[in-house]
């Protein structure tokens, strides 16, 4: 059963941006919280990679209970709730444990719990909103749901960087980061305040639709589904090779501030929401596939661009660049698991999906760190033609060259699921740069149009 009312949209977009207002207050300073309490590089990538692969193994409860329980939304905000008290003690951590190994330890044990809710809810969040949602219009609906989440997620990364970068100056470091964790808790209980009202149904999986994880392997030679999967995990282990260290790069490496460090991250989500409901649109026009494949290959640049200068506004150029075409990346992965797979496996599917995952960003970001930690300070002087010497030059010109590895041999290894119009990348590539300008006060008109729209069950 497929509907989505006025009032059911609004609270699903309201969860989203109370939601992202955690993300952007508390899980983008996780890293510089982690580089702040003394955190070695392999422990700055443990932080980034390893609770969530604790949390995407956590996935196969949260698959298996939205199977059995009788309301999946019951559920799902109860967890929302106890994950907005996992969000308050870290800002605790310095005044009992000081600054040191102890203190980053316990950092990662509580986001590791903090990670296992997210992957409890995953699955179950999947599964009813996409029970809601009809086909027609998932990816103008969660184009629009994440361009408010971004906007949200912006205010968040920059107030939290302001009051974080002023706490600095003041030498109360630890008083910024606390105030901002507090935020994101009580904003995250209030998303699942938001969540109670949306609609709650009953599913029922018949047992043809109950398959193993080792039987969602075994297919990979014949589904074109596991291809995608191994498709998607191997190009975020080719980002996880460095992703987790850009935050250490920027704040140890190069110097900057926590005001700077806010404007880079920032500048991500800034691109994100002034191209996230143009992608949501393409995507519903054209299809998953061709979108993966023209971002894809266009993020695959992105690591290789920090090895072009250090200067602070070229560092943000590139990260408007890449949160323009990982927005895009981003929501056509998601939309192409709803497409691909029915309503009965949807659950299961993506906990095995975010299993893959976990395991390939884990073993990439643990990579990364095994290398960063062997190589010499001087390792990376082929590549520091306009930037200074540093091993992390290294990870970002191996995460490029394995992100186009990946694009090459492994895009062309599955197809779009819907029937689709035909378009060539470069045509994609304008329309989604020329469909509406970067800047533009549109956000309360398309709120309002979007508002007013209200889809009859199919």
């Amino acid at each position: 059963m497929n509907f989505l009312s006025t009032k059911t949209s609004k609270d699903i977009v309201k969860e989203g941006a109370l939601d992202a207002v955690k993300i952007g207050a508390a899980e983008t300073y996780f890293s510089a919280f982690g580089v702040f309490l003394g955190g070695t590089p392999l422990q700055v990538g443990a932080l980034a990679t390893l609770p969530p692969l604790i949390g995407s193994m956590f996935q196969s409860v949260g698959m298996r209970l939205s199977e059995r329980i009788a309301s999946r939304r019951e559920a799902i905000v109860r967890a929302m709730k106890i994950q907005a008290m996992l969000v308050l003690p870290i800002g605790l951590i310095p005044y009992i444990f000081g600054r040191g190994w102890w203190a980053v330890s316990a950092l990662i044990m509580i986001i590791s719990l903090y990670h296992m809710t997210i992957g409890f809810i995953a699955p179950m969040w999947n599964s009813l909103i996409g029970d809601l949602i009809p086909p027609t219009s998932r990816g103008e609906f969660f184009g629009f749901r994440n361009k408010w989440m971004s906007i949200v997620t912006f205010a968040g990364v920059f107030g939290a960087g302001y009051l974080i970068h002023h706490c600095n100056a003041s030498g109360m470091t630890e008083i910024g980061f606390a105030a901002v964790f507090l935020v994101a808790a009580l904003s995250r209980y209030s998303s699942g305040v938001a969540f109670s009202r949306v609609p709650d149904a009953v599913l029922h999986v018949p047992d043809d639709s109950k398959f193993t994880f080792w039987q969602f392997i075994v297919r990979a030679r014949h589904s074109n589904f596991v291809k995608f999967v191994f498709f998607i995990s191997c190009m975020n282990f080719a980002t996880a090779l460095s992703g987790p260290y850009f935050a250490m790069y920027m704040l140890k490496e190069l110097a900057f501030s926590y005001q700077e460090y806010m404007f880079v991250v920032a500048a991500v989500v800034l691109a994100q929401f002034s191209v996230m409901r143009a992608w949501g649109s393409l995507s519903d026009q054209f299809g998953n596939r061709q979108i993966l494949k023209v971002c894809g290959f266009l993020v695959s640049l992105n690591p290789l661009l920090w090895l072009v200068s250090s200067n602070i506004w070229w560092v943000v150029f590139t990260q408007l660049y890449s949160g323009i075409f990982w927005a895009g990346f981003n929501l056509a992965a998601a939309n192409f698991v709803f497409d691909a797979v029915t309503a009965p496996k949807r659950a299961r599917c993506f906990a095995y999906q975010s299993i893959i995952n976990g395991v390939l960003v884990f073993l990439g970001s643990t990579l990364g760190g095994y290398i960063t930690t062997r190589l010499p300070q001087d390792a990376g002087q082929a590549l520091a033609i306009f930037v200074e010497e540093s091993p992390f030059l290294i990870l970002f010109a191996i995460s490029g060259l394995l992100r186009f590895m990946t694009m090459i041999f492994l895009l062309p290894t599955f197809a779009e699921v819907r029937r689709v119009q035909k378009i060539r990348s470069h045509q994609l590539l304008i329309r989604v740069t020329s469909l509406r300008p970067l800047w533009g006060a549109t956000f309360g008109v398309l709120a309002n149009r979007y508002s007013r729209r209200d889809t009859s069950p199919e």
